[in-house]
């Protein structure tokens, strides 16, 4: 069980890329200005998303002309990654622009991903900017850690407790079950490894680890 435990906690690990706008007041060049902006939000994880990231984009902002009268605007936010457009949504509005998307797309730890925002407003003048994207591991490294050394007194307590009992009786059953069991579904090796289906690869196997440790011996 030990095996499992681990692992399904290793296996859960997320990364979530997240990045906004700042929603300070900014100006085109005609003095349009707005407030608020683009953002966006997605998760990686190379089972639940197969390795891509997968979220919501969307923009959230208000428009006035330089009289300070509402005024019509789209802005478009665009995800770009190593500076090449991945995601681009574009949401209008008088005044009050605002909506989200879901969206996929491609991008490792090592890339660079930003969140650009191009405005263009109802008198034809623009803006734009760029913001680099924050990356953040669900859970924390210190919660995973801390959760790994649980689990890692909890396989000591077993190895001298445990596996001395239940090990020799799982021996006996994969020396005299025809080959251990069922291929792919549960089988059991002459050391007493037991070993499950993992259809989504998480790192289950062995399922049950006897010694010698790391071994198997069918």
């Amino acid at each position: 069980m030990k095996k499992m435990m681990k692992g399904v906690v290793l296996g859960a690990t997320v990364l979530g890329v997240v990045g906004t706008m700042a929603p300070a007041m900014a100006a085109s060049s005609l003095g349009d200005t707005h407030h608020g902006g683009c953002f966006f939000n997605t998760d990686e994880n190379a089972v639940a998303t197969n390795g891509q990231n997968q979220g919501v984009i969307g923009d959230l902002s208000t428009t006035q002309d330089a009289s300070g009268a509402p005024t019509g605007a789209t802005v478009t936010c665009t995800i770009t990654v190593n500076n090449l457009p991945q995601v681009s949504k574009s949401y209008t509005g008088v005044g009050v622009q605002a909506g989200s998307d879901q969206i996929v797309f491609t991008a490792s730890e090592t890339d660079s991903v930003q969140l650009c925002e191009t405005i263009t407003y109802a008198d034809n003048s623009t803006e734009s900017s760029c913001a680099d994207s924050t990356n953040q591991q669900i859970p924390p490294q210190q919660v995973i850690d801390a959760l790994n050394g649980i689990f890692d007194t909890l396989d000591a307590f077993e190895i001298q407790n445990v596996d001395p009992v239940v090990c020799p009786v799982l021996a006996t059953l994969g020396n005299t079950i025809p080959g251990g069991g069922v291929a792919g579904v549960l089988q059991i090796s002459k050391d007493g490894d037991v070993y499950v289906a993992d259809p989504l690869s998480l790192g289950l196997n062995p399922f049950y680890d006897c010694p010698p440790y790391g071994s198997t011996n069918w």
